[in-house]
């Protein structure tokens, strides 16, 4: 113990000048407060190891040559403490019989001060024996009736021998009862929180009782105490209620985890549930519940289920201190090590279901007094720099966890001689521990709520600035088109008295024109009858100014009409009609305009087919293609072909002519209002004719093609349905 007590000295002074040594030699500055706690994680480190390691020396070396009785007095209730009255042998092997225990009884058992054995993880088994007799006080002689109480209830074997004392006692005197976790619940007398053996005083003499334990897989701790039968059960009755109120918490704290997971989706909060379930388990088990329910025929079920949940449980807690303490983020190798400490549970498991938990077991107390220190060492550092409630709560909840886990592991590994109940100090503060972790999470949820309110509050707000601006924007825009809007009103209603302008001087012109132009051709051919026969060059002389004439009154009637076209009448007067009649007056009337026009007809047997149209309108769009192809035709010998074809219920006026084409990527901009191809800069023009053809053919619900052929000129299709 002194050579423990002396190593674990030595530890912890190493660890605090590592962590003086800053404090020494850093100027006082905000950042001092990390050495600081660096100092107290290394305390509390060394102090646990120290408290874990430490070997404590449970007998005497004296010797004594009889047994101690315990006197029970009249109407005894309540309990009684053995303490003082308790022999015990340690460390025996595992297979000692009771006769070579008793036979060499006073080389083996020494007197301690306690009532029970502490033994820590020990491969042996330990051995108490005590007498008990009745007050020599006693009114009435007769037999008396005791409890003889064994805790805790997880002791794999507990064998006890009880015989009445008298001269010349032999082991085959003794009566034996087999008790444990290993044992058959009926013949452990097991009640579901204690191992309780009922006695019988004898009115005289003493009562001798011996009892042996042995553990395979944990901590060899046992107490005995004497109780009295009345009021017994209603002691088990508490005790039942106060471990009923603790799972029954358990799982309320279960079932908010829960509703953490559904209100936030994080993995935290089912982690956490899974921690807090296998806690209760290892208390289900630890508490005997788990036996009475689950394994009442004894063996190892009761220990691989209390083994199992135990290691789950630090494997699963580990990752939960881990988040809620966000390490992977803040401290990142302080997270590798919390992972290694959930790996090292995971293994803990399989060792446990492979029945070798007792050379892994000493490693939980170390490794859970670590994550809890250094857990208690970050809230102690997160309290420090934040100061507000979720950080306080965290502070607490370790704090406490890490008090109750150094007491529980203190009774557990046999450090100090303390009280068997203290080994349930880590389901009471687990508890609160449970609690305080909850608090501190609804905090955290409520301030992200907050947060996320008040970033939903600004988010409000910036739409409702943003829904302002674009109104005013919107407003100014109006306002602008609305100007925009009376400008071009302005604009169309002075583009509209233009056109009625030039439709009304197109008019003028034509009647103008008309008159003077008819009485010369009159007398044109007045003076045409005057001449003789044989005046051949004076007649064709004649015949040309008719001509003339002629093609100024067509083209004087074809640009009235597109004026009026192209201004706001434009409705075509529909009438059906044989479709020659269309092509013949449209053929004519560019005979007027260009006599020398070659002109190919393919009509096939379509010319008597019938075709709603404003025979006018449609010949204007024949005559403006015709027009634009003798045009863009060489000059000597323009040739012009009219087909006509019949297409899914169209009939389609395919005009060609072998021209200078046009660009190909131009096809689309030459059917728009002014728009005319880049090679016809050279020629006169003003870019409406095609324009004027597509808006013709769409009134007549028709469709209008331009495109360039193969072997040069320009094919425009006319398709209108019949």
């Amino acid at each position: 113990m002194l050579l423990n007590l002396a190593i674990m000295l030595m530890l912890s002074i190493g660890l605090k000048t590592r962590a003086l040594r800053p404090l020494t030699t850093a100027p006082w500055n905000c950042r001092r407060w990390r050495y600081v706690s660096q100092l107290i994680i290394s305390t509390l480190i060394g102090f646990g190891l120290f408290v874990l390691l430490a070997l404590p020396s449970i007998a005497d070396e004296g010797k004594t040559a009889s047994i101690r009785a315990l006197q029970i007095p009249n109407e005894f209730r309540g309990n009684l403490s053995l303490e003082g009255y308790v022999d015990a042998s340690t460390r025996e092997a595992y297979d000692i019989s009771f006769e070579e225990m008793f036979h060499h009884q006073e080389e083996k058992f020494h007197p301690i001060s306690g009532h029970g054995l502490n033994l820590g993880f020990v491969k042996a088994s330990g051995w108490l024996r005590f007498a008990i007799e009745r007050s020599p006080n006693a009114v009435e002689q007769r037999e008396q009736a005791i409890l003889l109480s064994l805790l805790p209830n997880m002791t794999n074997f507990i064998d006890v021998f009880v015989a009445v004392d008298k001269p010349g006692l032999t082991p085959k005197d003794f009566m034996k009862f087999e008790m444990g976790a290993y044992a058959p619940l009926l013949k452990s007398s097991f009640n579901g929180l204690d191992n309780v053996l009922r006695l019988q005083l004898p009115a005289r003499g003493k009562l001798v009782v011996y009892i042996r334990a042995a553990n395979i897989d944990s901590s060899l701790n046992l107490s005995a105490t004497i109780y009295a039968p009345e009021g017994y059960g209603k002691r088990i009755l508490n005790a039942n209620l106060v471990v009923g109120l603790w799972i029954g918490g358990m799982l309320i704290l279960i079932a908010v985890q829960l509703v953490f997971f559904f209100l936030d989706r994080r993995s935290l909060y089912g982690l956490l549930a899974l921690h807090i379930a296998f806690t209760a388990l290892a208390y289900f088990g630890g508490l005997g519940l788990s036996r009475l329910l689950l394994f009442p025929s004894g063996g190892a079920g009761n220990d691989l289920f209390v083994g199992s949940s135990n290691w789950l449980g630090l494997a699963t807690g580990t990752l939960c201190i881990a988040k809620i303490l966000e390490l992977r983020e803040r401290y990142p190798r302080l997270a590798r090590l919390y992972q290694l400490g959930a790996v090292a549970g995971l293994v803990g498991v399989a060792l446990v279901l492979t029945g070798h938990n007792r050379w892994f077991t000493p490693v939980s107390g170390p490794l859970i007094l670590f994550v809890t220190t250094t857990a208690l060492g970050v809230t102690m550092i997160d309290f420090w720099r934040l100061r507000h409630a979720e950080a306080a709560l965290k502070l607490a909840a370790f704090a406490l966890l890490w008090a109750g886990i150094l007491l529980t592991n203190s009774q557990r590994y046999g450090v100090l001689p303390l009280p068997n109940w203290v080994s349930k100090s880590y389901g009471a503060t687990s508890m609160i521990y449970f609690i305080l972790i909850t608090g501190s999470l609804a905090i955290r949820l409520r301030m992200a709520e907050e947060t996320s309110r008040q970033a939903d509050r600004k988010a409000i707000e910036a739409a409702s600035a943003a829904e302002a601006l674009a109104k005013r924007r919107v407003a100014e825009r109006t306002l602008e088109l609305e100007e925009a809007k009376r400008t071009a009103e302005a604009a169309l209603q002075a583009e509209l008295e233009a056109q009625k302008m030039q439709v009304r001087f197109m008019d003028v012109i034509s009647h103008q024109y008309r008159t003077p132009l008819a009485v010369v051709r009159s007398n044109l051919e007045s003076v045409r009858f005057t001449l003789p026969q044989d005046d051949a060059a004076n007649r064709e002389r004649l015949d040309r100014a008719q001509q003339a004439i002629r093609r100024l009154v067509e083209v004087i009637e074809i640009n009235r009409a597109r004026s009026i076209l192209q201004g706001s009448s434009f409705e075509p007067t529909v009438a059906r009609l044989p479709l020659g009649t269309v092509i013949d007056h449209a053929e004519a009337r560019i005979k007027d305009l260009f006599p020398t026009a070659l002109i190919d007809r393919h009509d096939g047997d379509l010319l008597d087919t019938e075709i709603s149209a404003d025979c006018e309108m449609l010949s204007l769009a024949l005559v403006n293609l015709l027009e634009n192809s003798i045009k863009f035709s060489p000059a000597d010998t323009p040739r012009v072909t009219i087909s006509l074809t019949a297409d899914q219920g169209l009939v389609v006026i395919e005009i060609r002519d072998y021209g200078i084409g046009i660009p190909k990527d131009e096809l689309d901009h030459v059917v728009t209002l002014g728009g005319r191809g880049s090679n016809a800069s050279h020629l006169e023009g003003t870019g409406t004719g095609l324009s004027l053809v597509a808006r013709i053919v769409a009134a007549h619900h028709g469709r209008f093609e331009i495109s360039n052929a193969l072997d040069g000129g320009t094919i425009a299709r006319i398709c209108l349905p019949v």
